[in-house]
């Protein structure tokens, strides 16, 4: 263990930028989720607050049809609500899958740019499940870092996204105390809640992705053969 940490500690010194550049890309993706999840949760709770209030205010009204025009509105804004909740999901999950496409290809890059130093440690008695468990190991330590950093970011995201977002407003017909109708604003304001359900998802994604990139490029230094790798040296 203590050679690994040491290697370990030496890698990620002699190679920042790979493993920034692995953790930025986990981070963001970590973070889009939730703060996706966080903005789809508030149009939801808008959503329920605006159905809320005109179906008062149909249900009030007893010149109309109660039960009609409020569902009509509730299928509108429900589509649209819905629609609205698919895309950020799916650009959420498009940014997810290309920040584990990118720590792939870097650990894959990463590890043939090490072919030499692979090889020289299979011919001084390092098994294939050890330098597998090395490269397996930097990317958990890469990987964990990025989606717990992906976490602040994501309510990071949240705050800002409640902090901007609009006050609606509802107008509802009321009646005065002639009898007569008026116009009556309700506001509704706009928050992105954050689930703790949806940021554990999320981190384990990410330490998923990044464990997935370890893996790859374990079996990729797994497979080196030291006569080749050591046939580059100088």
């Amino acid at each position: 263990m203590t050679i690994f940490l040491t290697y370990l500690r030496c890698e990620l010194r002699h190679r920042p930028w790979q493993a920034v550049i692995t953790g930025a890309g986990l981070a963001v993706g970590t973070g889009l989720v939730i703060t996706v999840s966080a903005t789809t949760s508030g149009v939801r709770n808008a959503q329920a607050s605006a159905l809320h209030a005109l179906a008062s205010s149909v249900g009030a009204d007893a010149g109309s049809a109660p039960g009609n025009l409020p569902g009509v509105v509730n299928d509108a804004i429900a589509s649209s609500a819905g629609l609205a909740a698919d895309l950020g999901t799916w650009v959420a999950l498009a940014a997810l899958a290309a920040a584990f496409t990118l720590a792939a290809l870097l650990t894959l890059a990463g590890v043939t740019r090490r072919v030499t130093e692979f090889g020289t440690l299979k011919a001084l008695g390092w098994r294939a499940g050890r330098i597998t468990a090395q490269v397996l190991g930097e990317a958990a330590a890469v990987g964990t870092a990025g989606a717990l950093a992906g976490a602040g970011l994501g309510f990071a995201g949240a705050a800002l996204v409640t902090a901007l977002g609009p006050t609606l407003t509802v107008t509802v017909i009321g009646t005065t105390a002639a009898g007569g109708p008026q116009d009556k604003p309700v506001p509704v304001h706009f928050s992105a809640p954050v689930s703790p359900g949806i940021v554990a998802l999320a981190v384990a994604l990410g330490i998923a992705g990044g464990l997935l990139a370890g893996a790859l490029g374990g079996w990729r230094a797994a497979r080196l053969r030291p006569a080749a790798a050591l046939a580059q040296v100088g």
